[in-house]
């Protein structure tokens, strides 16, 4: 509490920052680009993963399954390229980025999901036309572009209202910067949740009556074998290295250890490549543990490109896992449909 209250100053200054660049927009000293295509930003307030990526996944297949072409749109956080660019399954993760690959990796070759990455979104944006719907990931802080709907996502028990920003606490805007969402999307939910949590919710986070309320949580599947491995159910094993370099890797390992309740961890900074000198890493705490099953996330996997040589005699699996909305997945496609209508777009979301 105490390195807290002596980081409160820099905090106020970097919040005075964000301020400024929103203002900027605001008085429009800066312009502002108002794509002509159905748009949703999937951002968040917080610092690190909040689980923004399983949202954007599920509302892409979702429209995947009504309207054709979907987009998804990124900066591609960490690639070495700077041009807007199409991604493709043959990409290299330095050149587009490991979420964005992944997306496309997710959805493998269909044509109707199409994945990019640009430094300047608005760039991407005016190629796209008018038809289908475009995911705008990360955007909530990007005020170049004005996305018809803001969607923010706040992770359980994490309430923003009870954080600071960065670096006495979590954030990147002041809380209030909330109230420029249109929905919130809490995620990792212990459960369903019922009517009263949801009031609870409300409260804390002091949302205003026209912002609506999704609750969701997450769910585990078998871990999928990589290059050549066998089936997870054929092995069960009793030891394994739980591998992550994720915003938030407790949720993963938590996963891992539902699974192998012994699995070691090896956590790696958010985006951090596999370079030789981790990879070799990785291999020798295998060794020294007799380990030879080592399970990641499908970020991971898709940074890691073909399988690394110092590997060779370890099992890959990833561990997937989705986001379960219950009854509130028929609500947010109709919010979005009827949202999308208010601003001139006519997206039929209904089956």
């Amino acid at each position: 509490m105490l390195a807290r209250r002596i980081l409160l100053p820099l905090s106020w200054i970097y919040a005075l920052g964000a301020w400024l660049h929103a203002a900027a927009y605001r008085w429009r000293i800066r312009s502002t680009y108002q794509p002509e295509i159905a748009s949703v930003s999937i951002g968040n307030l917080h610092l690190g993963g909040t689980g923004k990526t399983p949202l954007s996944l599920w509302i892409m297949e979702q429209l995947h399954q009504r309207i054709e072409p979907v987009y998804y749109l990124s900066r591609g956080y960490g690639r070495k390229t700077r041009e807007l660019r199409e991604v493709t399954l043959e990409d290299e993760p330095l050149d587009v980025g490991d979420e964005a690959l992944m997306v496309r990796q997710h959805f493998g070759h269909s044509s109707g999901i199409r994945v990019f990455v640009a430094k300047q979104r608005a760039e991407a944006l005016k190629t796209m036309g008018k038809v289908g719907a475009v995911i705008l990931d990360d955007a909530f802080q990007h005020r170049g572009v004005n996305a018809a709907l803001q969607i923010l996502v706040c992770p359980f028990g994490q309430w923003y209202t009870q954080d600071h920003v960065v670096p006495a606490g979590r954030l990147r805007e002041n809380p209030s910067a909330a109230l420029r969402a249109h929905a919130v999307v809490v995620t990792r939910c212990p459960g369903p949740v019922d009517p009263l949590t949801r009031l609870d919710i409300r409260k804390t986070l002091q949302l205003n009556p026209e912002q609506d309320l999704f609750c969701s949580w997450e769910r585990y599947g078998e871990p999928q074998p990589q290059w050549g491995a066998e089936p997870w159910e054929s092995i069960k094993p009793d030891k394994a290295i739980a591998l992550c370099g994720i915003g938030q890797p407790q949720v993963f390992l938590a996963g891992v250890r539902r699974l192998v309740p012994m699995a070691d961890a090896f956590v790696l900074a958010d985006h951090e490549p596999f370079s030789k000198s981790v990879v070799q890493s990785i291999a020798q705490k295998c060794r020294e543990r007799g380990i030879s099953t080592i399970v990641t996330t499908k970020k991971d996997r898709a940074r890691m490109g073909t399988k690394p040589k110092a590997w060779s005699e370890f099992r890959v699996y990833v561990l997937p896992h989705e986001i379960v909305l219950d009854q509130d997945g028929p609500r947010l496609l109709k919010w979005l449909q009827q949202e999308w209508k208010a601003h001139g777009f006519r997206v039929p979301l209904q089956l």
